[in-house]
């Protein structure tokens, strides 16, 4: 999957439901009110903005920020324009454990924000984070059970006009969208492996955007589609792709774009 960096990014606040999640939910979880050294992992880092901007302000003693992605673009682009002294940004696959394992059991407190829909094997990727973590370490996930974007992505691949270009290409929708899994399940495969669940939240949460403009960046960035589709008709897919969103979507009463997700907050502990 190839995301272009330089426009996702340019959604410079975070996303609002992630900006509560890490400001507001975690504090009062205990998480800014440790007296240990943290070790931080942070699971689908992506351009970097959210661990500078959150992830650093929420620890008052924080040893080291490990900032993970899979996508080497975003990793190069991190380390350009979200750098900073306590973060390290590295190359690696939370599926993968050959990639990660160098930090087992050495994790106090890991997060995984709007990245664990992307997972082919989410039961993998929360057990390497268990092995991650050490005895007593916590770790955060929020993200995106099913959503109008997936919906949104779903009609595209179906309309006539783009259905030949996406034969045979995997648009990234998660298994949960398909089959409408909901917090139940996965509170009950994160007991399965061993984690002690002390926060799940479900919530049908709307984000507004700025503009069109910001809209109309965004999400073409996180599609899978878009890299299968010709550079002569790419302004033409991402006019069908935002009418759709907007069409399973509509306005906010500002006349702002908007998009609503079925999200999954969970914090969870590997017991002492």
């Amino acid at each position: 999957m190839n995301i272009d960096p330089e426009l996702y990014s340019r959604r410079h606040k975070p996303v609002d439901s992630v900006g509560i999640f890490i400001s507001k939910i975690l504090p009062h979880l205990g998480w800014s009110k440790s007296d240990e050294n943290e070790v931080v992992m942070y699971v689908g880092c992506g351009p970097g903005g959210n661990a500078v901007q959150l992830l650093v302000p929420l620890f008052p003693k924080l040893e080291k920020v490990f900032a993970m992605e899979l996508l080497p673009d975003m990793i190069d682009f991190a380390k350009k324009h979200n750098s900073h002294s306590l973060i390290e940004y590295s190359i690696a696959n939370i599926e993968d454990w050959s990639s990660i394992e160098r930090w087992e059991n050495k994790i106090s407190k890991l997060a995984a924000l709007h990245c664990f829909q992307w997972l082919k094997n989410q039961r993998k990727g929360f057990y390497n984070v268990f092995k991650l973590l050490k005895s007593g370490g916590e770790a955060a996930f929020c993200f995106v059970l099913n959503s109008s974007f997936y919906t949104a992505e779903l009609e595209i691949e179906k309309n006539h006009k783009w259905s030949s270009l996406f034969e045979g290409v995997d648009d990234y929708v998660p298994t949960s969208h398909h089959y409408n899994y909901h917090a139940s399940y996965y509170e009950k495969m994160l007991k399965d492996i061993g984690f002690e669940i002390l926060y799940c939240k479900e919530e049908v949460k709307m984000d507004a955007f700025t503009s069109d403009e910001e809209y109309r960046d965004f999400f073409p960035s996180i599609c899978a589609l878009t890299s299968h589709v010709p550079a002569e008709q790419m302004e033409e897919f991402k006019d069908d792709l935002i009418q759709e969103l907007l069409k399973q979507n509509d306005r906010n009463s500002e006349g702002l774009p908007q998009h609503w997700g079925n999200m999954l907050e969970l914090v969870v502990k590997k017991p002492k």
